[in-house]
């Protein structure tokens, strides 16, 4: 269906990469309602405050990191003592190279509510939950699925023709570092789905939140978005603020996928027209439509104003992008070159020539590339943003060839998937039951060397 062909699309564009308004407050009845209150008077409070940087999970894991370990929330759901089901949240320290149930309590089974690495199924949705550290605090956004653009054939949860989707309310939580005092302390309103980017100042954090409505067709129903807004919560007020609506009367639909100082990176298709319903979700028509549309990049500034076009690309071409302060990084699967653009300038030049030009990812001032047919190529390649300098590392996961897999960036070290304790289905196929995680510096890492250190791994990795 349509969706599939557009996440394989901006798969291959953006990879895994990341106003104009006063502010309007929300109240309880409003947008949101306040549960815990924890003033900070001693702070001033305000979306101005500091460079804006990304703090939702850039590999799209329930999961974030720190310089000292790496935070994460199964995906295996499992039966507790009173017959309810939850998952865990695990911890790798660096320092040991150990991991464990974040959990201090001495003889815990961790199979109860009471434990704090045990988080209930019923209350934090597997797969769309975020972590994230904010200052000295470890933050929860429990969220349901973001649904938008997707097609069911049947769903109970969809109603007639043009009606409110139903869900749970997202809900924000705070603990500790080591998991301990978690507590809900914002609930926002039950009508409002948010999308799974997070980027804070400071002092607070900005989400994006729309509504979302089902159209049924025959056997189908068809999810779609409105009123989508750029928010911003006070983290220390804990009060919901409007910066500015998302749409901007262009028929583009922008996705905020980064930052700079004060400016998030919007990427979004230009079809150069409003497109209808029908060649939306029309295959056929919607493929067509696409490959002759462009993929615009823009800066939004959080201060006021519309998007500034920084390039626009023609999606006749996969493309790859990635910002990195003023310069934003370009490639095609037109030819072997990746260019820089200079935002403040303008000015574009060639960094280097390589045939797996498929920017996947960034780490410090390099450039983590892959070929564009992954499954044909499963090695990394890291430019160096600074000389244009290209290496290549031997690693790859142990037991079947496939590409390592990085989860986390330290200042000087890289987390990754090294190896799968799995089944071999004998098919190109495997069943995992584990994901083993090893710690690698980056001067190794970009030198091609193998030199890593295992970390001693008691839950499923994943």
């Amino acid at each position: 269906m349509k969706k599939r062909f557009v996440l394989f699309m901006i798969a291959m564009l953006i990879c895994s990469t990341l106003c104009a308004c006063g502010g309007k407050t929300a109240t309880s009845g409003d947008t949101g309602q306040n549960t815990v209150s924890r003033q900070n008077t001693d702070r001033i409070v305000s979306s101005e405050g500091g460079n804006l940087q990304l703090l939702s999970n850039r590999y799209g894991d329930s999961a974030c990191n720190t310089e000292n370990g790496y935070y994460y929330l199964t995906v295996e759901i499992t039966k507790l003592r009173d017959g309810s089901y939850g998952t865990h949240l695990m911890y790798m320290d660096f320092a040991s190279g150990r991991e464990i149930y974040l959990c201090s309590t001495a003889g815990c089974k961790h199979d109860s509510l009471d434990c704090p690495s045990v988080f209930s199924y019923d209350d934090f949705p597997l797969y769309s939950t975020l972590l994230f550290v904010f200052g000295d605090d470890l933050y929860i956004l429990s969220r349901e699925e973001d649904d938008d653009g997707s097609v069911f054939q049947e769903n109970v949860n969809m109603g007639n023709d043009g009606s409110s989707v139903e869900s749970r309310p997202a809900v924000l939580y705070r603990a500790n570092l080591d998991g301990t005092e978690r507590k809900k302390i914002y609930t926002f309103d039950a009508s409002l789905t948010l999308e799974d980017v997070i980027i804070g100042n400071d002092t607070g954090i900005y989400v994006i939140t729309k509504k979302l409505s089902s159209d049924k067709e025959g056997d189908q129903t068809y999810t779609t978005s409105s009123e989508r807004k750029l928010m911003f919560l006070d983290i220390g007020s804990l009060s919901l603020s409007e910066i500015c609506s998302m749409d901007f009367d262009d028929n583009i639909s922008w996705k905020v996928i980064g930052c700079r100082q004060n400016d998030f990176l919007l990427c979004g298709t230009d079809f150069g027209r409003e497109i209808s319903r029908d060649e939306t979700w029309n295959d056929d028509l919607y493929k067509e439509l696409y490959k002759n549309s462009f993929e615009v990049y823009a800066l939004l500034n959080r201060d006021g104003g519309k998007p500034k076009e920084i390039i626009k690309l023609p999606n006749r071409y996969y493309n790859s992008v990635k910002l990195l302060g003023d310069n934003l990084y370009l490639s095609s699967g037109e030819n072997q070159n990746i260019e820089v653009l200079d935002i403040k300038t303008g000015e574009k030049k060639t960094l280097c020539t390589l045939p797996q030009n498929l920017i996947m990812d960034t780490m410090g001032d390099t450039l983590c590339c892959r070929n564009w047919n992954l499954s044909e190529d499963p090695a990394w390649y890291f430019v160096d943003t600074q000389s244009g300098e290209i290496t290549r590392t031997p690693l790859v996961i142990l037991c079947n060839g496939w590409s390592v897999d990085f989860r986390g960036e330290t200042e000087k070290d890289v987390l990754f998937i090294y190896d799968y304790d799995a089944t071999d289905h004998h098919d190109g196929s495997y069943e995992v039951h584990q994901c083993k995680h090893a710690l690698i510096s980056k001067d190794d890492l970009f030198a091609g060397k193998d030199n890593y250190r295992t970390i001693e791994m008691v839950g499923p990795g994943r």
